[in-house]
């Protein structure tokens, strides 16, 4: 008797271990794939204090993203606040770590919540990696080695995947931005995923410091994809209709898939617009075709990306540039 109660204590024993490994399994399986995910959050401030900007914008950026630690931290301010930048970046780095947050300024930021933002915050997590580079131009005839310099120090991180997209920004005023983006895919590739802008007065911010003449390329990786447009109409209807279509080359068939939408705008677009009275119904263009997923990007005076999907990216002007980033 004593003999049989042992063995199924054992038996039993055996079963229920079993059990505990098979459910830390299974949530280890779960946790896996939820951190494979690429999380973001962003935030919109109007404000005219580049201080109380900063703050709010990333304020309503980390609630965004939740308990996902923040990788990367873009920020993107109007230039209205160009001579209060530091103040901008003192506000944003009340939020998150100085080291990851880097930006540039612009004629106005923009997020789904509007397109007159005095500044604009970005926050970047999940199962992602994150690689910086940071290259010094010389100037207009420099600009194709800057992007090659870039290149060269991503490189070895752009080898990795499955998904891979760079956020290329500087001192690279319109046609420069086409030489930069020569520059990087002579390394990187003639495809390579990349889109991008001009910045406003051409300086850039790198680990919460301002950095002039100089170029940066901030690249993801992991487990997504991205999908690209990119138009050109500066007609009074054509400059909403360009908003929507570009939209929807990026988006494509992954409405319910996008994480975030990158859009890089153009300042004399925003000009066009603001004279034409229309200025309002571009954000609502995009936002009918994004739906509810998060935008994020500035207006700026060069623009960077790829006509469609799997095109040549290129630099241009009074276009809009549009990245739909999407979890597979």
């Amino acid at each position: 008797m004593e003999d049989r109660v042992m063995k199924r204590c054992r038996i039993g024993g055996r079963r229920l271990l079993v059990g505990i490994v098979c459910a830390a399994l299974m949530l280890l399986a779960a946790g896996v794939a939820h951190a494979k995910a690429i999380a973001v959050g962003n935030g919109l401030s109007t404000s005219s204090d580049a201080k109380v900007a900063g703050t709010e914008a990333a304020r309503k950026a980390k609630e965004a993203l939740g308990d996902n630690k923040a990788k990367a931290v873009l920020v993107f301010n109007s230039g209205a606040l160009a001579k209060g930048y530091e103040q901008v970046l003192e506000g944003v780095a009340s939020v998150f770590d100085a080291a990851v947050i880097h930006g540039c300024g612009a004629y106005a930021a923009l997020t789904q919540d509007g397109n007159e933002g005095s500044a604009a915050v970005l926050a970047i997590g999940g199962d992602v990696e994150v690689t910086t580079a940071v290259a010094e131009t010389a100037g207009k005839d420099d600009d194709e080695a800057c992007g090659k310099r870039i290149g060269e120090a991503l490189k070895d991180a752009a080898a990795k995947g499955p998904g891979k997209v760079l956020i290329l920004f500087g001192d690279c005023h319109v046609p420069r931005d086409d030489q930069l983006v020569k520059g990087v895919c002579s390394v990187l590739g003639e495809t390579f995923p990349v889109v991008g802008a001009a910045a406003f007065g051409g300086d850039i911010y790198v680990s919460g410091k301002k950095v002039k003449k100089s170029n940066l390329g901030l690249l993801l990786t992991g487990n997504f994809t991205c999908g690209f447009g990119m138009k050109k109409d500066m007609t009074p209807e054509g400059l909403i209709t360009s908003a929507r279509d570009a939209f929807k080359d990026a988006i494509g068939d992954k409405k319910d898939k996008v994480a975030c939408v990158l859009v890089f705008d153009c300042g004399g677009r925003r000009g066009a617009m603001q004279k034409n009275n229309n200025f309002p119904q571009e954000l609502e263009a995009m936002k009918e075709v994004a739906g509810s997923a998060p935008i994020f990007g500035f207006y700026g005076s060069g623009e960077i990306g790829h006509p469609t999907s799997g095109a040549p990216s290129q630099g241009v002007g009074y276009h809009i540039s549009a990245c739909a980033i999407a979890i597979e």
